[in-house]
């Protein structure tokens, strides 16, 4: 039940309230103002509890920590000016929709609580402050940002190799059948006549017109073309041949599935996910780029326009 809690509690972001913290000997800490924002104060007691919620990220640093605590308040003196108050029965409707989800009873929440060092009084006001910043980060935020097919297109021809799939590779094959249980002398021949289409082929003559001419096999019947391939999925004897060619290259006659092969390498291509296949997953990732951009831009007014004394 307890970590059925948390893990809810952990979903809608609510920092806990505990008691000042003490120190490794259980000596309590001597407090004392670690920054003003406009009439408000936030102690080193304060600060401690905070840095205790987030003990689970380690290496939290309290200036930051203490940084986004200054933030914190300057968003609900917002709140509190723009009357964007959340009711005694809106809070008590989203904590039994909690409950509910939880299958938990009055006094299996307050148990569960209570393990936590917390009382429901805690819960409720740190609930609403949680509520109350989510709806003005709405207002103030998301609600004046929107991505159009435009901006998602242009971002995808500027970043196009960040969509590239694994390089592929096109060949041509002219293939010598070598008879099974073949003579010496018939072996012999049939390497001397792949040699002899290999030279041809290497000094320049039509490769198709040689498939066409002395190819057997299947893949005579299409021109010899093997289509694409990744390199990595080619037959190893194939991409040992065209490892070190450069497109319309030929390579040496070598013997493969049961005859003698003759590789051109026809084309080398990086192709990159289609347009259609990503423009969701970049409207997503310019949403959250605006979403920041905005929300620091709107944190800074805020500063701007209060007054912040940091003594950490």
């Amino acid at each position: 039940m307890k970590n059925t809690l948390v893990a809810c509690i952990t979903m809608i972001g609510i920092l806990f309230v505990h008691g000042i913290q003490g120190t490794a000997s259980g000596s309590v800490v001597v407090d004392r103002v670690v920054a003003v924002v406009n009439d408000e104060i936030i102690t080193m007691s304060d600060l401690q509890r905070e840095m205790a919620l987030r003990k689970s990220a380690s290496g939290q640093d309290e200036r930051v920590v203490l940084e986004d605590m200054i933030d914190r308040k300057l968003q609900m003196a917002a709140a509190k000016r723009s009357g964007m108050d959340v009711t005694d029965k809106e809070l008590s409707d989203a904590v039994a929709d909690i409950m509910k989800r939880n299958n938990l009873d009055s006094k299996q929440f307050d148990a569960a609580l209570a393990k936590e060092g917390l009382t429901l009084e805690q819960y409720r006001a740190e609930f609403k402050e949680q509520i109350t910043l989510s709806r003005l980060f709405n207002k103030n935020v998301r609600s004046g940002i929107a991505i159009d097919e435009a901006e998602v297109r242009a971002f995808y021809e500027r970043n196009a190799k960040n969509y590239s799939l694994p390089e592929e590779v096109r060949v041509r094959q002219i293939f010598l059948t070598l008879p099974e249980k073949a003579a010496p002398a018939q072996v012999a021949a049939i390497k001397d006549k792949a040699q002899a289409v290999y030279e041809r082929a290497r000094k320049g003559e039509d490769f198709i017109r040689l498939v066409r001419e002395v190819s057997e096999g299947v893949t005579a019947k299409q021109d010899g073309d093997l289509g694409f391939m990744q390199r990595d999925q080619a037959i190893p004897e194939i991409a040992e041949a065209i490892r070190s060619l450069k497109p319309g290259e030929v390579a040496s006659p070598f013997v493969c599935a049961g005859g003698y092969n003759i590789i051109r390498l026809d084309e080398v291509r990086t192709p990159v996910r289609p347009f259609e296949k990503v423009k969701d997953e970049i409207s997503k990732t310019l949403y959250e780029q605006k979403v920041e951009n905005t929300y620091r831009s709107w944190l800074q007014t805020l500063r701007g326009d209060s007054h912040i004394e940091n003594r950490l």
